[in-house]
């Protein structure tokens, strides 16, 4: 853990205008035709993925939580609840979406050396809630997506690792300026009324690591999604913020990292749009430990043995998830996604990649899986980067069985193609939808030439509903 000091290190600024300034021009000049096609490609893999994993997080028991919030505060209906027979205002909307969209833990990653985060959850459930309202095209709404992500990104960088090692989820503290910016965009905001929105998002921040393996983790998007629409609405009628809110003495970065970054604020990062790297999960558990499991089918799929057969496993990891996800005894579904242990022993004991059905409160529980979990031990190693491992399972027998990764399979160095996101989609998305669901599959992927964004949401409410 590393102690939050009120002095900020800075990096020197070259460039002429102020960090919130810099984003809120970039949100504002943002403009659909000067989407690359690699982009605009992109983003419609983020939404194909996004609408499968928010589809069965619909299913959840926090999302059935959230709708009673909606029936008990009420709301005029503007936007589609994805999974349900339900519409309600748009930052509501955005909140239960967001809630579902990363509830699972099976949503995309950005990740890198200096931080990771689960942008497309919050950007993607504002934007989809304001987009339907507003009635805007598709190619409008991708831009704003695409715009918001980048804004997500460049904050996370500018708080850095340190950020992260003090105790914050950053995708709560730094997804709502994602999501804010898309809202922003779709409602037309100016430069300087995108500044003051961006600024009441960053003073309402919030999102404790302490509360993985929770319902609370999720409701780190679902209310970064929540507050970028507000923020935008207040904004659009009236309300002022601080227009320098993000670098200001006693602002953002000041109160949110020992050493900040502002310089990361001000322009693309190696001159590429960040929505390229981000990554699409193959597992539903933290990302954290997707290398592990790689590592682990890798070295004993071709190889015949019983989990009873395994006397130990020494699993070599990034130092995050040596610590992260060191959960040796989860007592909870929710809690498993984010042990390296129990995804081990899951491999071990079933011989294939963790699924859904892998993170239920009886599998936590499991005795056999329980007494494989004590079998494997996670060994931080400083030089290993968060998406590599190295593995080896040394059996009773005598055989030790090894395996190293280079980089998570889904990763943006080790990307899935279009077909596997598809076959992902389908996955989530049938229990819910049944047959309407390929339709809306190719519905997404033809998405930028769609001229109104409700002709897609109304495929996300299952025909019996």
């Amino acid at each position: 853990m590393v102690a939050i000091t009120t002095e900020v290190r800075t990096e020197p600024l070259d460039e002429p205008l102020r960090p919130t300034a810099a984003l809120a021009r970039l949100i504002a000049a943002g403009r659909s035709e000067d989407l690359p096609g690699d982009v605009l490609h992109q983003a419609k893999r983020c939404l194909v993925d996004y609408l499968g994993v928010t589809l069965a997080g619909a299913r959840e028991r926090s999302a059935d939580v959230l709708l009673d919030y909606v029936d008990i505060v009420g709301g005029v209906a503007q936007a589609t609840i994805i999974g349900h027979a339900r519409r309600t205002n748009a930052p509501l909307a955005a909140l239960v979406n967001g809630q579902a969209a990363h509830v699972l833990d099976f949503d995309d990653t950005y990740f890198s050396s200096e931080t990771t985060l689960h942008g497309t959850a919050p950007v993607y459930s504002a934007a989809l809630a304001v987009g339907e309202w507003q009635r805007a095209s598709s190619l409008d709404l991708l831009n704003a997506f695409v715009l918001g992500f980048e804004v997500a990104a460049r904050i996370a960088l500018a708080l850095g690792p340190e950020h992260y090692d003090a105790g914050w989820h950053v995708t709560g503290t730094a997804g709502r300026f994602g999501a804010a910016a898309a809202a922003a965009k779709l409602l037309g905001l100016d430069e300087p009324q995108c500044a003051m929105a961006l600024g009441l998002v960053a003073t309402q921040a919030g999102g404790m690591k302490a509360v993985y393996g929770s319902m609370a983790k999720a409701l780190h998007a679902a209310r970064a999604a929540h507050d970028g629409v507000a923020a935008a609405l207040l904004v659009q009628r009236g309300f002022t913020c601080a227009t320098d809110a993000i670098e200001a003495d006693l602002g953002f970065l000041h109160l949110y990292t020992p050493r900040a970054r502002p310089g990361r604020l001000l322009a693309w990062s190696d001159d590429r749009y960040a929505v390229l790297d981000d990554g699409f999960k193959p597992y539903p558990c933290g990302s954290l430990i997707h290398a592990a499991i790689d590592a682990v089918l890798d070295a004993t799929m071709a190889v015949d043995f019983a989990p009873e057969d395994v006397d130990r496993v020494e699993a070599h990891v990034n130092a995050y998830t040596a610590s992260v996800t060191a959960k040796p005894d989860p007592l909870t579904g929710l809690e498993a996604k984010f042990s390296v242990q129990h995804c081990i022993a899951i491999v071990l004991a079933r011989r294939r990649g963790v699924r859904a059905e892998d993170f239920t409160d009886e599998v936590a529980r499991d005795a056999s899986v329980s007494r494989l979990r004590d079998r494997v031990r996670a060994i931080a190693e400083p030089d290993i980067e968060k998406d590599q491992a190295s593995v080896s399972v040394f059996l009773r027998d005598g055989r030790v069985l090894s395996a190293d990764v280079a980089h998570a399979r889904g990763t943006a160095a080790r990307p899935v193609n279009d077909e596997a996101l598809s076959e992902k989609f389908l996955s989530l998305a049938e229990p819910s939808l049944g047959v309407v669901a390929p339709d809306l599959l190719r519905r997404a992927w033809e998405f930028d030439a769609c001229r109104d964004t409700r002709q897609l949401l109304r495929l996300t409410v299952p025909p019996k509903a």
